[in-house]
């Protein structure tokens, strides 16, 4: 018989809490949660897992995230705000870093990503990854060989765009054919098209990405700020995501990150496509750009997940964000209390399941075995609700536990089969090169 994961002695949010819960994997997928009192008895093999009353949580999915260029970030200083507008931080940091970015720096920066992502209990992260040109395909290989050597789950895209010269998009809408085909069945990792942003991007790479994003999906980052806007305007007259459906970029497996200048034909769109707008907020604070309006996404029932830019390990952290956000005053009707809880919150997972093919996000009989356990016990208040509100309670608590598909990834804290300090090392020097100049 296959040997058996038992995790014992678990507390698991809900309405109501269930304490003292046991969760047994077997194999790559969950196959019983036992409430108190109900027996579990031993069976020879089995790695029993004491949880100490500890909270257990499904691995939690980022959305959207750049696991090298936001770890660079955070080894650059992370400035509290970048001298100029975000156009500037592109034009003047990001342009000349990528430029001079190599696979290998990339796949030591976004090992020290995954890693950070994991700690914080995410078990799967959908990047947007972007280096020197020429180099789109060995860059998603050097980010498929960082999240494997960590263990985590990951869709992995290049993200295209014009900036620096006219083939850098087709160059790499090609890379996401050649990465996404041969991974297209492959529960840990896929591939999918990628866009970073309009404000550089021709019509002839938006044509080019329209193959592979029909076959894999699209992961966008646009409207960030306005310069996608007034780009797409220019191009075609059209909102930046008017300018996807047109060109046939929007689908069902269509990320659509950041939409600060979302606008209700836009928001009508990505519903009418089954589309995900994708929020960071605390990534929009930082930088001091406007989040995508919530009212808006809220009225025309846009399905909305929430990732962390890459300034972030930590998802609790966005719920924190989001939750704080909601409760400020608006100049429209702000979406209902169940918007986190409901909406926000489980939509990563079903949309990561969707292009992963497993079913992530729940803590059920015949679920993925992606399973978080944090070092955080109830001092007085349960964390009621599913997931999003119990979010709040226990946002930024480190995780003890991860496992991923059934293998232990990390245990009481320590990362099987790497050394931190290793990757640390590495992750820094590939940072002083990059910043060299």
């Amino acid at each position: 018989m296959t040997s058996r994961l038992v995790i014992r002695n678990a507390l698991l949010c809900g309405d109501p809490p269930s304490n003292g819960v046991t969760v047994v994997v077997r194999g790559d997928r969950i196959d019983r949660v036992a409430p108190r009192g109900e027996p579990v008895a031993p069976e020879p093999g089995d790695w029993e897992i004491d949880a100490d009353g500890r909270l257990l949580v499904p691995g939690l999915v980022d959305a959207h995230t750049h696991l090298s260029m936001g770890a660079l970030l955070r080894f650059a200083g992370l400035p509290v705000r970048y001298p100029g507008s975000p156009r500037a931080l592109r034009q003047g940091f990001r342009r000349p870093v990528e430029d001079r970015l190599a696979p290998a720096d990339v796949e030591a920066l976004a090992t020290a990503a995954a890693l950070a992502s994991m700690r914080a209990g995410t078990t799967t992260v959908l990047a947007l990854e972007r280096a020197m040109p020429g180099e789109e395909l060995a860059t998603l290989e050097a980010a498929e060989r960082a999240v494997r050597a960590v263990g985590i789950r990951a869709v992995l895209a290049h993200g295209a765009s014009d900036l620096g010269g006219d083939l850098r998009g087709k160059d790499s809408a090609r890379a996401a054919e050649e990465f996404a085909a041969p991974r297209a069945e492959d529960p840990m990792v896929r591939g999918m098209a990628g866009l970073d942003g309009l404000h550089a991007t021709t019509l002839g790479t938006l044509e080019a990405l329209a193959g592979p994003a029909s076959r894999f999906g699209l992961h966008a980052s646009i409207a960030e700020d306005g310069s996608d806007l007034e780009r797409s305007w220019g191009l075609d007259r059209r909102w930046p995501a008017g300018l996807l459906e047109e060109t046939g970029l929007l689908g069902s497996r269509t990320i659509v990150a950041h939409g600060a200048t979302l606008a209700t034909p836009e928001a009508d769109a990505i519903r009418n496509a089954d589309a995900t707008l994708v929020v960071a907020m605390r990534a929009s604070r930082f930088w001091g750009v406007e989040p995508a309006s919530l009212e808006i996404a809220a009225a025309a029932e846009v399905p909305v997940a929430l990732g962390t830019d890459g300034l972030f390990p930590d998802l609790g952290g966005e719920a924190v964000e989001l939750a704080s956000h909601l409760r400020r005053r608006r100049s429209a009707p702000p979406p209902g209390a169940e918007f986190l809880e409901e909406r926000a919150w489980p939509t990563g997972a079903i949309l990561a399941g969707q292009l992963l093919g497993v079913t992530l996000g729940v803590v059920r009989p015949g679920a993925a075995a992606d399973l978080a356990i944090l070092e955080w016990r109830p001092a007085g208040v349960e964390p009621e609700g599913r997931g999003g509100n119990a979010a709040v309670l226990w946002g930024g608590a480190p995780a003890a536990w991860v496992i991923v598909a059934g293998e232990v990834r990390l245990r009481e804290g320590v990362a099987i089969g790497l050394d931190p300090a290793e990757v640390s090392a590495r992750a820094v020097e590939a940072a002083r090169r990059a910043l060299a100049e």
